[in-house]
């Protein structure tokens, strides 16, 4: 395939990658960067915009979460200390991720020990589970045949906490990580769980009993 360059009238820019010899390059990921805090962003087009979340710190960690037209996750973007940022799903062409608005999202800070003791949630496949999250962080299955456990612990970000979740007879990998997100938004679901799923996303909304 011969080089391409291609002007795509979006926010986010999808850039196929390859040389004169038919050599794939690695897909690269840029992302427009915002100031440490939370904001409510939207990129692509200005008649079609994908809405989602921007959270940062004042150091390298930054999240981003996007959302499909039914407010699915469908894209999430992370930054680590290293200051490189990773896509799941992975991508497979150059990557520009701009955006055509954001909004600071002020207070909503949660703690672990300000939250509910029980929850109910349905996975994709529509299983029920059942669990506690005990202010110590750790989820603790139901009596219910869909088995969720796991470990939730604070993070550097806002809001923003780290998942390892583990089940049982719920039509879900037996174990996965990822992040545990509050949000106002998000009510009358207390969080929700966005999970790497063999690299695909996986988002499950927890609400209480």
């Amino acid at each position: 395939m011969k080089s391409l360059n291609c002007i795509l009238g979006v926010s986010i820019f999808l850039l196929a990658a390859c040389d004169d010899n038919n050599i794939r390059h690695q897909a690269e990921l840029t992302v427009d960067e915002l100031g440490a805090g939370r904001y409510s962003v939207s990129v692509g087009s200005e008649d079609a915009p994908s809405i989602g979340k921007y959270y940062a710190d004042s150091g390298n960690n930054g999240f981003i979460l996007l959302e499909d037209d039914d407010g699915k996750a469908s894209q999430i973007y992370r930054r680590t200390e290293s200051g490189s940022w990773s896509a799941l799903p992975d991508i497979t062409a150059d990557t520009r991720v701009r955006f055509i608005n954001s909004v600071p999202i002020l207070g909503q800070g949660s703690a672990l020990t300000s939250l509910p003791l029980s929850y109910v949630m349905k996975t994709p496949s529509g299983k029920v589970a059942k669990f506690t999250l005990g202010s110590n962080g750790h989820l603790t299955a139901g009596e219910t045949d869909c088995q969720v456990s796991g470990d939730v612990s604070e993070g550097d970000l806002g809001n923003v906490f780290t998942v390892s979740l583990m089940t049982q007879n719920c039509d879900l990998s037996e174990s996965s990580n990822g992040v545990l997100l509050i949000d106002n938004d998000y009510q009358p679901a207390v969080f929700r769980m966005i999970l790497d799923a063999d690299n695909a996303v996986l988002d499950l909304w927890a609400y209480e009993e």
